[in-house]
């Protein structure tokens, strides 16, 4: 994974090999706790796995 800020928001870029990664720990509650915290002021963290796209 690849990840950094854009402002408000944090882009992840998933390995294409690995496209469970970010579900997995402790990668998902680091993620799921940066989204919880970006949204207080407005921010979120967005995840790019090929073509798929999740907002957390």
């Amino acid at each position: 994974m690849m990840i950094y800020r854009q402002g408000p928001q944090i882009t992840v870029l998933v390995d294409p090999d690995h496209p469970d990664i970010w579900r997995s720990e402790p990668y998902h509650t680091q993620l799921r706790a940066w989204a919880d915290e970006a949204e207080l002021d407005g921010g979120y963290v967005i995840v790019f796995w090929q073509d798929d796209v999740f907002k957390i």
